[in-house]
C-alpha cells in the first residue's frame, strides 16, 4: 500500500468574508462545525469568530496524509468539512484503522498537550477542510473560558473508552462480531436500521482488523443469517437483537 507524502497546504489565516464565493467554506458554516464540537458548543459567536481568526485553515485532497507519527504534536485539528480517518500501519504495511471522523468532530488534542509526537497517521478520505489550533490559542481560550477544559476533558474520555472498545474488539471478537458492532454503530449515529456506509468496503475491513475478501464472507454470512441486507454500500438490519447479541458473544 502506497501512501502520498503530507501534503503543502500552505496554511493561512482563516480570515473569510462571509459574503465570499471563492472561499472553501463559510466562516458561517465554520462556526457551526465549531459548535458541534463539545468543547467549543458553550461558547458564543464572537468568541468563536475570534478563535477562527487566530487558526489556520487547511486543505487536504482525498488520499492525502495529515500528519505522521514522527511528527511533533504542535496542534490540534477541527475537521470542518469532509472525513479523515486515523490510523497505525503494521510492519508487513497493513493498515489498522482506528478511527474514522467527520465534520465537527477533532483529533490530535491529547498528544498536543503530551507534548510528544502523534501516535498515528491521519489522512483525508475524502476532500476535507481542517481547522488546525495551536497550544498557545486554546490556552487563551480556556483561560478565558474556564468549561473549554472540561468540555475538552470529556471528549479525550470519550475516545480513551473507544479505544478500550476497539482494543477488546480486536483481540478477543471473531471478524462476524467485530461487524456486527460496527453496524450497529453506524445504525445509530444514522438513527436508523438502514444507512449508507460511510467508507468503502477495504476501509471498513482494515477497521475492523482484516481484508476485503473476509468482510465479504462475513458480510454474506450475516445476510444469509436474516440479520441485515445488502445492497452495495446500503445497509439495513433486519433483526438489531440478534446483531447485539452476535457482537457480544464474539
Amino acid at each position: 500500500m502506497r501512501f502520498k507524502k503530507p501534503a503543502d497546504c500552505n496554511p493561512r489565516a482563516f480570515h473569510i468574508d462571509p459574503e465570499s464565493n471563492m472561499a472553501g467554506i463559510s466562516q458561517s458554516n465554520a462556526i457551526g462545525a465549531l459548535k458541534a464540537v463539545p468543547m467549543f458548543s458553550g461558547l458564543d459567536e464572537a468568541v468563536l469568530r475570534d478563535l477562527l481568526n487566530n487558526c489556520r485553515e487547511l486543505a487536504f485532497h482525498a488520499g492525502e496524509l495529515i500528519l505522521l507519527p514522527a511528527q511533533k504534536a504542535e496542534r490540534s485539528f477541527v475537521i470542518l468539512s469532509g472525513k479523515v480517518k486515523i490510523f497505525q500501519l503494521s510492519a508487513k504495511g497493513d493498515e489498522q484503522i482506528l478511527h474514522l471522523y467527520g465534520p465537527g468532530e477533532t483529533f490530535g488534542e491529547a498528544a498536543m498537550w503530551a507534548g510528544v509526537n502523534y501516535p498515528a497517521h491521519a489522512e483525508a478520505v475524502t476532500d476535507a477542510r481542517l481547522l488546525a489550533i495551536s497550544r498557545q490559542t486554546l490556552r487563551t481560550i480556556i483561560a478565558r473560558n474556564p468549561d473549554v477544559a472540561m468540555g475538552m476533558l470529556a471528549g479525550m474520555s470519550v475516545k480513551l473508552q473507544e479505544f478500550t472498545v476497539l482494543v477488546e474488539r480486536l483481540s478477543l471478537k471473531e471478524v462476524p462480531a467485530r461487524l456486527a458492532a460496527v453496524l450497529l454503530g453506524l445504525s445509530r449515529q444514522a438513527g436508523s436500521p438502514t444507512f449508507r456506509l460511510p467508507q468503502t468496503k477495504r476501509q471498513l475491513a482494515a477497521q475492523i482488523g482484516t481484508v476485503a475478501e473476509t468482510l465479504s464472507r462475513a458480510l454474506a454470512k450475516l445476510k444469509k443469517d436474516g440479520l441485515i441486507e445488502v445492497r452495495g454500500s446500503r445497509i439495513t438490519i433486519l433483526q438489531a437483537e440478534g446483531l447485539g447479541n452476535l457482537a457480544q458473544s464474539g
